[in-house]
C-alpha cells in the first residue's frame, strides 16, 4: 500500500469537503473535462472521492485525469475540482 502524506496537498481534507458539499450538481465541469470516457455522475465523483468504494468508472476517470483545469472555468460556483481529484488520486493510490 502507497502511503501518501495528505499535509502535502494544497488543500485539506475539511476544505475538500467543504467544496463538495457546496456543489450543486450541475455537472458543468464533468461535460468539460476531456479525461472523461465513460459515464459518471457528479454524485458519484463527489461520494467517492472523500468515502467509501471506488467504483470502476470513477478509478478510471482518477487515473485519466492530468489536472489540466477545464474543469474549473465552467462551475457555476467557482469550486476547484482539480484540488477534489487531487484527494481521490490519493485514496485510490491508498486503496491499490
Amino acid at each position: 500500500m502507497v502511503k501518501v502524506n495528505p499535509v502535502l496537498l494544497h488543500k485539506t481534507g475539511s476544505q475538500v469537503r467543504q467544496e463538495i458539499r457546496a456543489c450543486i450538481g450541475c455537472s458543468e465541469c464533468i461535460q468539460a473535462c476531456p479525461a472523461v470516457a465513460e459515464p459518471i455522475t457528479i454524485d458519484m465523483l463527489n461520494r467517492e472521492t472523500v468515502s467509501g468504494e471506488i467504483s470502476g468508472p470513477v478509478a478510471r476517470f482518477a487515473r485519466s485525469c492530468y489536472q489540466c483545469g477545464a474543469c474549473v472555468p465552467p462551475c457555476p460556483v467557482g469550486l476547484h475540482r482539480e484540488a477534489m481529484m487531487m484527494w481521490l488520486k490519493v485514496r485510490l493510490l491508498s486503496t491499490e
